[in-house]
């Protein structure tokens, strides 16, 4: 059982008309994130802890009037994007452009042992990650490309002095960040995602700037 919410943030306070806001929010917990599983297009929904934290993200962003709130179609990321949604009795909108790296033969597999069961992909993705196919899935650039791509269509919809939320997953969301703050793609791992961690981006004149990384404090 998680801790109860105090003292919630006042996100409303880091809202500035003439840009637009953007909430961009990882998925609450699952099963396979608490065994550490390799979790891509697996249709996993989140666990007792999980939706605790959705919960608790919920009350955190309370402050926030949202004009959108757009979600990948993967339960885990749907289930979140609904708590957020269900008190201002907004509907979500399904982006499949979000969907996290598809993990292909790596899928429901234990991360420690993926040295032993695919020694030459390992060490591949090790040295650079970058152009290195997951065994029957995607590279990371690809999946970079597709989030990206996505996440500027979302800002095409949108006009200065709106707030959005846009939940996804650990490596599309890296990619938008990286992307963000002009980090090559092979960097995508090395930017931390705790489950429900909030990132605020603002968008204005065709530039995004990132205001608030990785934020989970409604979860301490």
């Amino acid at each position: 059982m998680l801790p109860p919410r105090r003292n919630p943030f006042d996100w409303q306070s880091l809202r500035i008309d003439g840009q637009i806001s953007v909430f961009l929010v990882r998925h609450g917990q699952t099963a396979w994130n608490k065994e550490r599983r390799f979790l891509g297009r697996s249709d996993i929904p989140l666990d007792e802890d999980g939706t605790m934290q959705a919960a608790h993200l919920t009350a955190a962003l309370a402050p926030v009037s949202f004009d959108a709130i757009y979600s990948s179609p993967l339960s885990r990321a749907w289930q979140t994007a609904e708590a957020i949604a269900a008190d201002r009795c907004m509907d979500v909108i399904a982006v499949p452009g979000l969907t996290e790296l598809n993990q292909g033969e790596l899928e429901g597999r234990f991360g420690d042992t993926l040295s032993t069961d695919f020694p030459e992909f390992y060490a591949r993705w090790t040295a650079d990650p970058t152009d290195v196919r997951v065994p029957g899935g995607e590279t990371l650039a690809e999946c970079s490309t597709r989030a990206n791509t996505t996440f500027n269509d979302i800002l095409a919809r949108h006009k200065p002095g709106q707030s959005i939320a846009v939940v996804a997953h650990r490596v599309s969301i890296s990619a938008i960040l990286a992307e963000t703050i002009g980090l090559p793609v092979r960097f995508n791992m090395r930017i931390g995602q705790r489950n429900t961690a909030v990132n605020l981006l603002r968008h204005s004149n065709g530039v995004t700037r990132l205001v608030r990384l990785n934020d989970a404090s409604h979860l301490d």
